[in-house]
């Protein structure tokens, strides 16, 4: 008859083979994931948590959850503050990521986040892709965007302010809607406003996100704009 402690190193055996995978497995996941989102966000600061209770959903290809915080990161040359992103159910091809350390995801429930843009970020685009000779900033407040500066008219500077709003389009882009322009403090008549709402229409471009996400909306704060973001399937 075989006694009871015989069997102990054949349970031993097997919940080592159990755990293998949330040891092994998940650490390199989340090192290869993390290495990854980083480069793709340009920056240096970013926290990661993937949780996969037993880690043999990962050899499946499969993510249960995850959590990522991002700091001081860049898209399309537009710096964001923070970027917070919660995301569940992912599929993805895990041999991928492995040998050619690239994510190529499959399928995913959702994904939900945000991004905090500071004011001096958004001027910094806008003095880039709209005004190298800085004339001009931009001011953020919750009543709205509002561009002042100073412009050339009739061989005068005159002294501006065109106060709008941001709407999100083609979920990656911000454009600035004209609402109301004044000029040396006397608010422009409507005729001209609409002769001019063109000078001051623009859009700041982020470009692609790492992940299958779209800006959906904005909401402008003192100094800063928090976007959020999100993706379902």
């Amino acid at each position: 008859m075989k006694r009871p402690w015989a069997v102990v190193p054949l349970f031993i055996v097997i919940l080592i083979l159990l755990a293998l995978p949330r040891v092994v497995l998940l650490p390199r996941l989340t090192a290869e994931l993390k290495g990854e989102l980083a480069a793709a966000l340009e920056t240096a600061e970013l926290d990661l948590t993937v949780e996969a209770p037993w880690g043999w959903e990962l050899l499946m290809g499969r993510i249960p959850s995850l959590a990522l915080t991002a700091r001081d990161a860049g898209l399309e040359g537009v710096d964001v503050s923070q970027l917070n992103l919660e995301a569940e159910e992912i599929l993805f091809q895990p041999w991928t990521l492995f040998t050619q350390h690239e994510l190529v995801l499959t399928s995913f429930s959702s994904i939900t986040g945000s991004l905090l843009v500071s004011e001096s970020a958004l001027n910094e685009a806008f003095w880039r892709e709209v005004d190298p000779s800085r004339r001009l900033w931009l001011e953020i407040s919750p009543q709205g965007l509002a561009v002042l500066g100073t412009v050339g008219i009739w061989n005068m500077d005159v002294s501006v302010r065109v106060l709008g709003d941001v709407v999100v389009e083609n979920g990656s882009a911000l454009r600035f809607v004209l609402m109301d322009l004044a000029v040396q403090d006397a608010r422009v008549p409507e005729l001209l406003l609409d002769m001019l709402r063109d000078s001051f229409d623009f859009t700041v471009d982020f470009g692609e996100f790492p992940l299958p996400v779209e800006m959906q909306a904005v909401e402008l704060l003192e100094h800063k704009m928090e976007i959020r973001i999100g993706g379902r399937q």
